[in-house]
């Protein structure tokens, strides 16, 4: 929890247990990196594909077996119009149009804020595991300093559920309400499965804890959205942690005890009233030698407004007489929070002495501690540009109003197969009303920039993208608004995933043959999915690639990759690598240019192996 001398990666927090496989996950989060979620399959997967750096590696076949196997398990709820535009186009895109939904809080104004994974383990031979990772980060790439709390249990086949758990599956239950668009009934079974299991889970508190409360805030039915009041909590201290604030909030939380301490925001603490702060013994902020610094071409800062670096943690720790209680999750102290926000915090309480404010500050023998990243806020003289912050307004207007607008995109095959027009449309019987002073332009994340197209908001087709290829046929839009005023200029980008029809039957499919385009890469691809995984994945993804490239060296030396050996070490040892195989060349002989791509001989191999694995099966 906040510990300067650890951090744990996510693909780490996703990585099922020994003997188990991922059936299902359901997230949440406020912005979504598109990238971030095309590695998060990684972790599902038998392979350990992390560098030093704890970066997933970037190996395609790895990348195109994880998403092929999981990309249809995974569900993700974003806040509408909080979609990164990514920086270059990745074919394996197309496998996440089916993950990603839309959704908005029923009150107006407010966001969709929790950040949220819930993952559904199986195995052959014990029940359901579920694990619960309760994150401040959202689902992207960046160096803020974040918490992440992970809860696991065993679900157990019983009548009546645990009453403590019902908030947690009243929150998963709310997600179709929200969602902006009817969701498939995959999905939607998956949901109202995992929300019944939930209920019956015994989630295991982390060491030094004892109780474990969950506060969904914002969802339909929820009564309690004040997780701190006092006369519940007997609370004598308290520190907040929060990168934004708000002077309601604050105020509310210094009546809850009388000793209080503060960390956020220098910019955020500047924007407040003077007596706000007053009631706080000690604010503080983090020091610079704690703000990581990225290379500005790793920074996607126009995507939102919570930064992408310093601090982002949300952290509520109060002394309650021997105990000490931990709220942590997505919720800032700020008014919107706890008043129409869909947020989630799980309470843990502990002893003071282990869990409290000072075992939190203090520091370790040898050890760094948070205490030492911190310092005493001064504020700045620097007075506010408010002719920028209205125009930020009003370009923050004009993204609700598009990402809640309802689209339609649109296919036709022109002069063949293998060009298409695309287009975008409002459906009708709905319009589209800007904020004046603003433009907005779009074009398909499949192509460059240079081809977008202002949108025609006075018609229902928007922007018509002619000649696209195949390979550029995608659901997901890019968004620019721009306002300007004199001299002075905001935008933002952002993406969203629109109804897309027309599209090939066989997309899928091609993508996979536009991907494997070679014998040889899909010779590769075939070794690589019978691999044992770790050491011996990485050993065959290295020799094959020297072997192909014709630069063996003493990398590959010594290690021999017949295909007919490998195929029966899998029908010996692991006969459901074989499966995966099968998939594949499936998919390669649906057609004759996917029968052109598999090997020389290839099926005289196959065939008796494939009857070797049917026979296993009866």
């Amino acid at each position: 929890m906040l510990e300067p001398q650890s951090r744990r990666h996510l693909l780490e927090a996703l990585r099922p247990p020994p003997g188990y496989t991922l059936d299902c996950a359901i997230g949440t989060t406020f912005s979504l990196d598109l990238l971030t979620l095309l590695t998060a399959p990684l972790a599902f997967t038998l392979f350990d594909w992390e560098d030093e750096e704890g970066q997933p590696t970037g190996d395609p076949l790895a990348l195109l077996e994880a998403v092929r196997r999981y990309a249809e398990r995974i569900s993700i709820f974003c806040h509408a119009g909080q979609i990164a535009v990514p920086k270059g186009n990745q074919p394996l895109f197309s496998y996440l149009e089916s993950s990603v939904f839309a959704v908005t809080p029923r009150q107006s104004g407010r966001v969709f804020h929790p950040k949220l994974w819930i993952l559904r383990f199986t195995t052959d031979e014990q029940a359901p595991l579920f694990r619960l990772l309760c994150l401040s980060r959202n689902l992207t790439f960046d160096h803020a300093w974040d918490t992440v709390l992970i809860l696991e249990g065993e679900y157990i086949e019983r009548r009546n559920a645990y009453s403590s758990n019902h908030p947690l599956g009243d929150f998963v239950a709310e997600l179709p309400r929200l969602a902006l668009r009817p969701l498939p009934k995959k999905v939607l079974a998956d949901i109202n499965r995992v929300q019944h299991e939930l209920r019956r889970v015994i989630f295991e508190p982390p060491e030094g804890f004892d109780e474990i409360y969950f506060w969904p805030l914002g969802i339909e039915g929820t009564k309690r959205s004040w997780p701190f009041a006092a006369r519940e909590r007997h609370l004598d201290r308290m520190l907040v942690v929060s990168p934004f604030v708000s002077d309601s909030c604050l105020q509310q939380l210094a009546e809850e005890c009388n000793s209080r301490l503060l960390i956020s925001r220098p910019e955020e603490l500047d924007l407040l009233e003077s007596g706000s702060l007053e009631r706080f013994e000690h604010v503080y902020v983090l020091s610079s030698a704690a703000n990581p610094q990225e290379e500005a071409d790793e920074v996607q800062s126009d995507i939102t407004q919570e930064h992408l670096s310093g601090l982002h943690a949300k952290l509520y720790i109060a002394d309650a007489g021997w105990k000490a209680r931990i709220w942590t999750g997505s919720a800032n102290a700020t008014y919107a929070a706890f008043n129409g926000n869909v947020e989630f915090l799980v309470e843990l309480v502990g002893e003071k002495s282990r869990c409290g404010i000072n075992a939190f500050l203090s520091q370790a023998q040898g050890q760094t501690s948070f205490r030492d990243m911190l310092q005493e806020f001064t504020p700045s003289e620097q007075a506010p540009d408010t002719k920028q912050k209205s125009l930020e307004r009003m370009v923050e207007l004009a993204r609700r109003e598009i990402s809640v607008a309802r689209f339609a995109a649109q296919i036709t095959p022109v002069d063949g197969a293998n060009t298409f027009r695309l287009s975008l449309r409002i459906e009708e019987g709905y319009s589209l009303s800007l904020p004046q002073g603003t433009s907005v332009r779009c074009w398909p994340i499949t192509l460059h920039e240079a081809a977008a197209i202002t949108l025609a908001t006075d018609s229902l087709d928007l922007a018509t993208f002619s000649s696209i290829s195949f390979e550029a046929i995608t659901s997901f839009f890019a968004f620019e608004i721009i306002a300007t005023e004199d001299d002075e200029r905001a935008a933002t980008r952002f993406v969203l995933n629109i109804p897309l029809t027309g599209a090939p039957e066989d997309r899928r499919e091609r993508i996979l043959r536009s991907l494997l385009s070679s014998k040889e890469r899909v010779l590769r691809f075939i070794l690589f999915l019978l691999a044992e995984g770790g050491t011996d994945a990485s050993a065959i993804l290295l020799a094959t690639r020297a072997r192909l490239s014709g630069k063996e060296g003493n990398r590959s030396k010594g290690i021999e990759l017949p295909l007919f050996e490998n195929l029966v070490r899998a029908l010996d040892r692991n006969p459901t690598k074989l499966d995966q195989v099968s998939r594949v060349i499936n998919e390669l002989m649906k057609s004759p240019e996917g029968l052109q791509l598999l090997p020389e001989g290839f099926n005289s191999i196959w065939e008796p192996i494939l009857a070797a694995r049917e026979g296993l099966k009866k």
